[in-house]
């Protein structure tokens, strides 16, 4: 433009000048009235001053150029009426060359209250006077500058975009009292001058600023990422600081849309309002993760971030390029790109993870098929089998079947294959819970209390799932301080666990040994002895070898009852926390010592259970029929000691069945009663001997007990002592029981008698007793009795036929003694209870239940 205007002004002055001087003179004096001002040759602005004006360092006479910025504020070509923006003229004819710079009261019509100025040294004037030094100015308020004050006139121009903060800030800013809207955000985005253009396509130099508060805001959406689409609501004339700047709203935008589509009509969760900021968690577009409230639940979104679904995932594990831990924007470059960019964190998944096949990162286009997700740890067993490797799952993004629960590891809770690593088959199908409840043992990583039911532990501790750890955390039912003693990083291989109750608090097997764990592999039998009142009822040195033991497996020296005499029979009922224990008899698969209680109920306390008091620490049993008379017509249950540390006090044998039975709990008649022979108040039975009690020595006087020749009972060599061991052989081979209260009458410490004192009865052979049969088997000896018959029927009744006579009749040293001894095989009936040719009762058959007064004398003798 300044060549141009020299070009002219050479053109106008040298030609004058070089080719007819002096006709152009008198040619101009002869046109130039009478006493007016002679105006040379110069016919337009740019004979002076160039138009638009010659802006230069000095006063150049020779182009006509000056101070200021005028090349950079009026375009080419400019006319006269270009001026009075600022120079308040119209017209502009000769007569304005009166030595002074007019200037507008309001510069380019600016709509700021009290208009655009032009101020030196801060006073507004309206005129300055030209001179050789001038003292340049500053604009104020000018609508052109967005209001604010400019540079003093002269400056180096603005250039763009380098200056762009000069008026309005880059980003703008509002100015010195106007709003900032949004700018500010969106340069994080779409940063300098060049990206104004995604709203303003018009704004790419200058030529905005001249029509400033004068034009409307050219708003358009015509770049990428929208491509024409989308439309704001606002007013478009009050952009200026000193106007109010009321914001309109964007809709139909990809920037501010779900990102579901690049192309279409877009859809946004809020409608966004210029310079009101969007929520910082996301929600302002495309939705975001649980915390925020308004859950993404595109895809498979709701599946891991909505706690209702059990997971609050956050955004980073899967685009760990866009967004961080905190829901910030970590790059911004890879957000509102119409792209779904996957980057999977690192920390949480492989490194090698892909998606649809592509490695990570990778830009999906918004609205293509989904895919799958591969070599990501969240989808993985966590180990191999071993605890070494890893097998990765391929789970489709929005197909919410192929990545259910189960398809990882493996569990039956979603029908899928049960879990088999480790030992995880052993745990499973011995557990007593179903599943998913039996995963809780092991892995409560909710920290909910344990009550054998499902208690949602997994989905109330999603956070521990997929956290890169296999978490081993125990409800406190199983041990307090339960613990895993092994890395719980996958990859580590198996370790052990202690003070586990399902182990009965030993330290386990290493995980996944495949050698089967026998019962003494968590309660050994040095535990179980000093356990309760185990050491009484098993073997001191052969161990259970299964929970379902029913057998009876005492031995002469000990007892050794099987476990589920007092457990339950199914080992569902195992290593469950609680120690269960149960009497009733009609369980399937019971043994048959535990089919003779009579409890018919499960539980302690529970009426017919035959258990009362508190599980492990106070239990007594009520309805055992190993603690009772063992009469099968009239069952009388004791109350056991406390199992933990009672015990039977006094005579032992008293305590369950009597001693002789019917004394302290009732029992066959036949042992003893008070009827005997049918005479009422007359005790008797086979207790002590034949008649012992009412033998007579003489005529007149009964015999007493005594060791002499004469002695109803005390001498073994004239009276066989009727006790447990007669019948009982097999089981008591003791002839003395000093606990037997008729026995006891004499045989106590200090007495008078010269009875022996301090032989209790005891069990010669534990597995003939409490072994649920009544083993009859005869002491085979010949009976010795003084209850000797006259010598007239001795000789002429049968009595003769099974008694031997020795010494004589009454004498000192006479007794009858059998003449054979007894036999189980041919003297015993089991099937009918029936002796036969015994001689106890000379030869006749008499049933056990022949008693109380039913066998009177003459049911053995014929006479007397």
């Amino acid at each position: 433009m300044c060549a141009v205007n020299k070009t002219k002004r050479s053109n106008n002055v040298l030609t004058v000048f070089a080719t007819s001087a002096l006709a152009g003179l008198t040619a101009l004096f002869l046109l130039i009235p009478a006493g007016a001002a002679v105006a040379g040759t110069i016919t337009s602005c740019s004979g002076c001053h160039g138009m638009p004006p010659e802006d230069a360092t000095f006063r150049n006479i020779s182009t006509g150029g000056f101070a200021g910025n005028h090349g950079t504020h009026v375009g080419a070509p400019a006319g006269a009426g270009d001026c009075t923006r600022c120079h308040n003229n119209s017209g502009y004819l000769n007569s304005h060359r009166d030595g002074k710079i007019q200037l507008s009261s309001n510069i380019n019509t600016s709509p700021a209250p009290g208009g655009g100025q032009y101020k030196v040294s801060g006073t507004a004037i309206t005129f300055r006077n030209q001179t050789s030094i001038p003292v340049p100015g500053a604009c104020s308020n000018v609508n052109c500058h967005f209001e604010a004050t400019t540079p003093s006139w002269g400056s180096p121009a603005f250039t763009s975009p380098a200056d762009c903060n000069k008026c309005h800030g880059a980003p703008p800013n509002g100015g010195t009292s106007g709003a900032a809207g949004s700018h500010a955000r969106h340069d994080q985005y779409y940063a300098g001058a060049a990206n104004c253009q995604k709203c303003h396509s018009n704004n790419a130099t200058f030529q905005h600023a001249t029509s400033a508060g004068h034009r409307n805001l050219n708003i358009s959406f015509a770049a990428a990422p929208n491509n024409g689409s989308g439309a704001y609501s606002g007013a478009l004339n009050d952009y200026l600081p000193s106007q109010t700047n009321a914001f309109g709203t964007c809709t139909n935008l990809y920037c501010h849309s779900n990102g579901l589509k690049a192309m279409g009509n877009f859809s946004t969760v809020t409608t966004p309002t210029w310079g009101t900021p969007l929520p910082a968690n996301c929600t302002g577009c495309h939705k975001s993760n649980n915390a925020s409230g308004t859950i993404m639940a595109s895809g498979s979104h709701s599946r891991h971030v909505n706690a209702a679904k059990f997971y609050t995932i956050g955004c980073e594990k899967c685009h760990a390029a866009t967004v961080n831990s905190t829901m910030a924007i970590a790059d911004t470059s890879v957000h509102v790109n119409k792209k779904v960019n996957i980057k999977f964190n690192s920390l949480t998944t492989a490194t090698n993870g892909t998606y649809g096949g592509q490695a990570t990162p990778y830009a999906k286009d918004p609205g293509t098929a989904y895919g799958q997700c591969n070599n990501v740890y969240c989808h993985s067993n966590a180990q191999n089998d071993g605890g070494v490797g890893i097998t990765y799952k391929q789970p489709t993004w929005g197909n919410a079947g192929s990545g259910a629960c189960g398809t990882c590891h493996g569990t039956s809770h979603s029908f899928a294959a049960e879990i088999t690593t480790g030992s995880h088959t052993k745990h499973l199908a011995k557990s007593p819970y179903s599943d998913p409840t039996a995963c809780i043992v092991c892995h409560n990583v909710g920290g909910l209390p344990f009550d054998g039911s499902c208690n949602n532990s997994c989905h109330s501790g999603t956070s521990k799932h997929t956290d890169g750890k296999i978490d081993l955390i125990f409800p406190s039912n199983f041990g307090a301080s339960a613990v895993y003693n092994g890395n719980p990083r996958p990859g580590n291989g198996y370790s052990t666990c202690s003070n586990i109750s399902c182990h009965y608090s030993t330290t386990t097997p290493t995980w996944g040994t495949s050698t089967p764990i026998n019962c003494v592999g968590c309660h050994t039998l040095a535990i179980l002895l000093a356990s309760g009142a185990h050491a009484k009822h098993i073997s001191a040195t052969v161990a259970p070898t299964l929970y379902n033991y029913t057998a009876n497996r005492s031995t002469a020296a000990e007892y050794n009852f099987g476990c589920s005499t007092c457990h339950p029979v199914s080992a569902t009922n195992h290593f469950n926390t609680v120690i269960n224990v149960t009497l009733k008899k009609d369980e399937a698969g019971v043994g048959s010592l535990r089919a003779k209680n009579s409890a018919t109920a499960v539980g302690i306390n529970v009426a017919n259970s035959g258990i009362i008091g508190t599980s492990k620490t106070s239990i007594r049993c009520t309805m055992a029929y190993c603690h009772s008379n063992g009469n099968a017509a009239n069952l009388i249950y004791a109350t056991t000691p406390d199992w933990y540390g009672g015990s039977f006090t006094g005579d032992r044998c008293a305590n369950c069945h009597g001693n002789a039975p019917n004394s302290t709990i009732a029992g066959s008649k036949s042992h003893y009663n008070n009827r005997f022979l049918g005479y009422t108040g007359t005790p008797g039975g086979h207790q002590i001997g034949i008649h012992a009690m009412g033998i007579y020595s003489s005529p007149s006087a009964l015999a007493k007990a005594g060791t002499t020749g004469r002695s109803s009972h005390g001498n073994a060599a004239t009276a066989t002592t009727i006790s447990c061991n007669i019948c009982h052989y097999l089981t008591v081979t003791t002839a003395r029981n000093d606990e037997n209260p008729v026995c006891k009458t004499c045989h106590y410490t200090g007495n008078t008698v010269g009875a022996l004192a301090g032989n209790p009865a005891a069990i010669a052979d534990r597995s003939k007793h409490v072994n649920g049969t009544v083993d009859v088997a005869f002491n085979p000896v010949n009976m010795i009795s003084k209850a000797q018959v006259r010598q007239k029927y001795y000789v002429t009744h049968a009595y003769s036929s099974v008694w031997k006579r020795n010494v004589g009749y009454k004498v000192s040293g006479s007794n009858d003694s059998a003449k054979a001894p007894f036999n189980t095989a041919t003297m015993w009936d089991g099937s009918t209870k029936t002796c036969s040719n015994i001689a106890c009762h000379n030869g006749n058959s008499v049933k056990w239940s022949d008693n109380n007064g039913a066998v009177e004398c003459v049911s053995c003798h014929g006479s007397l």
